[in-house]
């Protein structure tokens, strides 16, 4: 027996649960699965990839069953199983549809195969939630009992056969330029890179990004939006998470659940332009205060804010896409509902929210996009919240406060 022969014997009773989206734990569709999995004696690591599932986890109350302590994509939670000897892996998700629930699958094992997994490869079986379907992308000969007991587990489940992923098909480098399809897309989606709405989409199927010295430049089968592209850092093409979606949770949870936050340590404020970097600055920092800028990041910031009860300051001139059912247009008063207590949200002259939030980093936050403040709290936020108004002066066309 080989040294790898050895090694998979050793951990074929585990199982790594790769988690994808809200949708697929909303529905109650996790739970079951790891309950299913558990009750048949097998040994369970769930892990959630993507960071748009991080608040149904909280609503689901599983914060101790589904580790979301990291930001990883899909793929790099299969390599984090890779390494902990678990070499079999079961991906849970709930697409839009049946074809863009197979995309996801056939999309994570090009990104494993990219960076360098073609080497270790994993069986990795999708349990798509959408059409029941299992489809047994790669199934190692050392498996194949562990795959009957799966099928044996989730006898609904009708199999399907896997095909090749095609990578050259998806990105390719000309010249200076770079391109990323993506697929599954419906018409009227937003397009968001990297947490931020760069576009929409205009048809159904694929769209093409183009990309030129890290910016993007163009959407092919999709309109940009000039003024969002600013938000966004310089990439790489080929390793952003790009996703798109009507609104980014399509399933409503039972319940609001209560985070988790770090107590202790220095109390900071931070800023946030995008809520990329949202739940690892929570996990992190003793953060008491959020300043966010544009209507989605606002959204969706607080949204996530008042399951840690972390006020905000949100910087809103009315552009927002939506991507929170609930926010519509953008009205101010939709806000209301979303709010963590002490908060504010001010609703300035159009286009003026990035300007602004670049006075806002200089004059409060030093040029950096966190801050230290004092022990109280309370008087810091009023004092931050007086600052910000003044910042904004005339630009200011109202303000909701809760």
């Amino acid at each position: 027996m080989t040294t790898r022969a050895r090694a998979r014997t050793r951990t074929r009773t585990g199982v790594g649960l790769l988690i994808h989206g809200p949708e697929v734990i909303d529905e109650g569709e996790a739970r079951e699965a790891i309950e299913r999995l558990k009750d048949a004696g097998i040994e369970i690591k769930a892990a959630l990839g993507g960071i748009t599932g991080k608040t149904a986890v909280i609503d689901a109350d599983m914060q101790d069953e589904i580790d979301i302590s990291r930001d990883m994509r899909p793929s790099e939670v299969i390599e984090d199983f890779m390494r902990q000897g678990i070499e079999f892996v079961i991906l849970l998700n709930r697409g839009k549809t049946e074809e863009s629930g197979l995309l996801l699958g056939e999309g994570i094992l090009r990104n494993y195969y990219r960076d360098g997994g073609a080497k270790d490869k994993p069986s990795f079986i999708q349990l798509e939630y959408y059409s029941r379907l299992i489809v047994p992308w790669i199934l190692n000969q050392d498996d194949e009992e562990l795959y009957r007991t799966l099928r044996a587990i989730f006898t609904e489940f009708k199999e399907r056969e896997p095909y090749k992923p095609k990578p050259e098909l998806k990105y390719r480098r000309e010249s200076d330029f770079e391109y990323r399809e993506v697929g599954g897309v419906h018409a009227g989606e937003k397009i968001v890179v990297n947490g931020v709405v760069i576009g929409t989409t205009s048809r159904e199927g694929s769209i093409t990004l183009v990309a030129r010295d890290g910016r993007i430049v163009d959407a092919i089968g999709g309109r940009l939006i000039e003024h969002n592209l600013v938000k966004l850092p310089p990439l790489s093409l080929r390793d952003a998470m790009i996703k798109t979606a009507s609104i980014i949770r399509r399933s409503t949870p039972k319940f609001v659940g209560k985070g988790r936050r770090r107590e202790g340590g220095k109390r900071v404020a931070c800023l946030f332009y995008t809520v990329e970097h949202l739940f690892p600055k929570i996990e992190a920092l003793n953060l008491n205060v959020a300043v966010t800028i544009g209507d989605d990041t606002t959204s969706i910031a607080a949204d996530i804010l008042k399951r840690f009860g972390v006020p905000l300051i949100g910087i809103t001139d009315g552009d927002a896409d939506g991507l929170i059912a609930g926010i519509g247009d953008g009205a101010l008063e939709q806000y209301a509902k979303f709010l963590p207590p002490g908060s504010m949200v001010i609703r300035l002259k159009p286009e003026r929210d990035d300007i602004i939030g670049e006075r806002i980093k200089e004059e409060i936050f030093r040029g950096c996009e966190e801050l230290e403040i004092g022990d109280d709290v309370e008087q810091e936020i009023k004092e931050m919240k007086r600052r910000i108004l003044a910042i904004a002066g005339d630009d200011v066309i109202g303000v909701l406060s809760n």
